[in-house]
């Protein structure tokens, strides 16, 4: 059998780690609970759906807000608006015109039409001008009253300078727009 041998150590060479303590017995030396088990994850707080959807609401509704007031705002303070009447002989008579597409764009006149309803024209008709391509719109002035003309030709946003007179009695309109291919320029599409 092997020799056994017995290993005398110096306390003055031993470590603070490797000496015991002194006076307090084997048993009461522990480590903490759960010194040997693996620290528990922090669980993070999640945000709930009801958190979510609660902000998306309130940002929906201020962009609502916020769009409702530009709206208005605009249309009062900015926007100039329109003057849908004439007087002819001494009563206030609504401008009534008719809309022709002369760009083979479909539902253009019907877009022109919505715009100048919306403001208060009345617009009788609407539909295809016979020679197109038109390269520039125009307003043509239909009943002899030059002013109305220029009414309509500033509530689209064309120039004067576009607005000419071939008078019709047999028409029962005041005006007549011809959309032309420069339409994407004009106040309906802005």
């Amino acid at each position: 059998m092997p020799e056994e041998r017995s290993v005398f150590l110096c306390p003055r060479l031993m470590t603070e780690m490797e000496q015991p303590e002194q006076g307090v017995p084997e048993l009461q030396r522990r480590d903490p609970p759960g010194a040997d088990e693996p620290t528990p994850r922090r669980r993070h707080k999640s945000i709930s759906w009801k958190v979510i959807g609660s902000y998306g609401l309130i940002v929906v509704f201020a962009t609502v807000v916020l769009f409702l007031v530009w709206s208005f705002v605009h249309r009062t303070f900015l926007d100039t608006p329109d003057q849908p009447q004439i007087m002819q002989g001494g009563k206030v008579h609504t401008i009534q015109l008719d809309v022709l597409n002369g760009t083979g764009t479909p539902k253009l006149s019907q877009r022109f039409t919505d715009y100048l309803r919306s403001r208060g024209f009345d617009v009788v008709e609407m539909g295809n001008y016979k020679d197109s391509p038109v390269e520039l719109t125009r307003v043509i002035d239909r009943a002899g009253n030059l002013l109305a003309a220029q009414q309509v030709a500033e509530a689209l946003g064309i120039p004067k300078e576009r607005v000419t007179q071939q008078i019709d009695k047999t028409a029962y309109l005041d005006v007549s727009v011809v959309i032309g291919k420069d339409f994407r320029s004009l106040k309906p599409l802005q």
